[in-house]
């Protein structure tokens, strides 16, 4: 599994600060306010969407393949206000029986799984029929010029964004993965440089 102590802990330390400034926040809230029954949150990383989960959630299982990105989820747990556990898991490889789960969570980590087709291909193993997939990304920008700087830029990018890769176009991605987008919100982060682009929405299990 992935290991990366440095980004970790920068992470940890900066983005609650970002958060409260760019409406990442805000946003989370948004987005999971969709979610109901149980939850399978995918690469849940510090743990950030942790306290936003509302009521109608009866059981959240929250996955994290980075050992040092999990200690700081678990530090985490207490700020909970719904049923949570936490497993060390990759997103190909998810630690759930088929249909498992009512809702799946991806937020700021379908860039940086290694094979985001296997990782979408088991989102849709573990959902219900007609389950939703909640997703908050960035991805692949529609402006040909910043496109062009993602794909120049996506090695060293991602040595140092723990394997992160700009140029992804994730929304086409779970087209191709069987999801049919029901919701879907374009919108740039300003100064987050070849990360600007991102999307927001909710996804059936077609």
């Amino acid at each position: 599994m992935a290991s990366h102590p440095i980004f970790a802990w920068v992470y940890s330390k900066l983005a609650p600060r970002f958060e409260a400034k760019d409406g990442t926040r805000e946003r989370r809230i948004s987005l999971l306010s969709h979610a109901s029954g149980r939850v399978l949150e995918v690469g849940a990383g510090t743990g950030l969407n942790i306290p936003h989960y509302p009521p109608a959630v009866t059981e959240v299982l929250a996955t994290e393949p980075d050992p040092h990105m999990f200690r700081r989820l678990a530090r985490a747990l207490p700020t909970a206000a719904v049923p949570m556990r936490l497993q060390r898991a990759s997103a190909d490889a998810l630690p759930v029986e088929d249909g498992w789960a009512n809702t799946v969570v991806f937020t700021l980590v379908l860039c940086s799984v290694p094979d985001q087709a296997a990782a979408l291909a088991e989102a849709r193993r573990v959902l219900k029929p007609r389950g939703l997939l909640l997703f908050y990304e960035h991805v692949r920008a529609q402006e040909a010029r910043l496109a062009r700087w993602e794909d120049r830029l996506e090695r060293p990018w991602g040595f140092f964004a723990a394997g992160c890769h700009p140029n992804r176009d994730t929304v086409r991605a779970l087209e191709g993965a069987g999801f049919k987008i029901e919701e879907l919100e374009r919108f740039d982060v300003p100064g987050a440089f070849l990360a600007r682009p991102h999307v927001q929405g909710v996804a059936r299990r077609a």
